[in-house]
Parts: C-alpha cells; sequence; structure tokens
C-alpha cells in the first residue's frame, strides 16, 4: 500500500510540496520496479521510462488535465472531464507502457534503416562501381540473415514491415500468437536477433553497419 493518497499527491504537486512529493516518488519507483517487468522487454531502459513517466505524470497535474472535482480524480480526455478509473500508480504505469513501446519502435525503425532497408537494392542502383559491390555483399548478408532466422520470426517481420500489415492484422493471421503484447514481444525479439545477426557479420566482413 502506498503511503500517501492519490489526493495528497494531486495537492503537494499544485503546492510545491517537496516533502510529499519525495515520498511520492520513492514509493512509485518502488512499485514502478515491481511490476515493470511483467510488460518490459528492454529492461535498460526502466530507469529512463520511469523518469519520463513520472514527469508526464506529473506535468498532467500541474497543467490540470488531471484535477479534483467532488472529492474525486477526473481527467480531461477529448474535451471532456471523464472520472479517473484507476490510482496514479496504475495509470503512472500506463503511461510507461505506451512510452516504452514508442521508445522500441523507434528502436526498430533506426534498424530498420540502418540494416533491413538494405534489401531494397533499388537504392543503389545510381551507386559508383566500389560502393555498389560493397552494398550487394550487405545486402546479402541481411539477406542470408533473414532466411536463416525461425519460420516464425520471418513470417512477422515480413509482414509488419514488407507487407506493412498491423498487429492487428498479423494477429488474426497467426494463431500462434494470443495477444497483442505477445506479438509486440516477439517481434522485438525478432529485429533483435536479425540486428545482432547482421551487425556480427558486418563485423567479421569488416562492413560498416
Amino acid at each position: 500500500m502506498a503511503n500517501w493518497t492519490d489526493i495528497e499527491m494531486v495537492e503537494a504537486v499544485l503546492h510545491h510540496d517537496n516533502h510529499t512529493l519525495e515520498r511520492c516518488y520513492r514509493d512509485c519507483k518502488s512499485y514502478f520496479t515491481a511490476h515493470a517487468g511483467a510488460f518490459f522487454v528492454a529492461e535498460t531502459l526502466i530507469d529512463d521510462i520511469f523518469q519520463e513517466s513520472m514527469i508526464h505524470l506529473w506535468r498532467e497535474i500541474e497543467t490540470r488535465r488531471i484535477e479534483l472535482c467532488d472529492g474525486r480524480l477526473h481527467r480531461w480526455n477529448q474535451g471532456t472531464l471523464q472520472p479517473l478509473n484507476c490510482s496514479l500508480r496504475t495509470f503512472l504505469l500506463s503511461i510507461a507502457k505506451r512510452k516504452h513501446w514508442e521508445q522500441l519502435r523507434k528502436q526498430e525503425h533506426e534498424v530498420l534503416t540502418d540494416d533491413v532497408r538494405l534489401l531494397d537494392s533499388s537504392r543503389y542502383g545510381d551507386a559508383p562501381p566500389a560502393e555498389a559491390d560493397e552494398r550487394e555483399v550487405r545486402e546479402r548478408v541481411v539477406t542470408d540473415a533473414v532466411l536463416g532466422m525461425s519460420d516464425r520470426c520471418r513470417q512477422i517481420l515480413t509482414m509488419f514491415y514488407y507487407e506493412h500489415r498491423s498487429l492487428d492484422e498479423i494477429l488474426a493471421l497467426r494463431a500462434e500468437n494470443t495477444s497483442k503484447v505477445g506479438l509486440k514481444t516477439s517481434k522485438y525479439k525478432c529485429m533483435q536477433r536479425l540486428r545482432d545477426t547482421v551487425r556480427a557479420e558486418f563485423q567479421r566482413l569488416r562492413l560498416h553497419p
């Protein structure tokens, strides 16, 4: 149980009560650490995501997107003030989940643009001969890495990146995946394996990633 109430935290933020905020912060950090493992697939992001999420939560309170009304917490959503039907600690986790997946999507996009885009050989039609030769090698490395993946990973990445299917569409097509969270986790781990394989081979061949 928290050693503070949601109302106390809101009032502490609005009145800059640092003593109460420190208690809230420590408790939220303990709660977050205990529960984050249920959905975080990248442990290295936990501290950064917690800090960003706490700042986001406090900003929601400071700007009165979250406010007290008749002794209960409410939140403005699409122009209407609606009851906040969860605790602030639970709301903090929901913020963190969104930021976490945004961060993973950003990382995946960087990997895609750095490595997987090499499959599109049409980009390099006008490249100088030496550069074109190296890019052909890089393209082959990525192609071999994709072909060497498990059927599950190859199907997920192909549908998401090359067929541009949404997670909901992939979930409907793949009976093996039973939840969107599980599918996101699988996609992330598959992409990590692909990136590690490609970069290891680049390093062996002394190619720049």
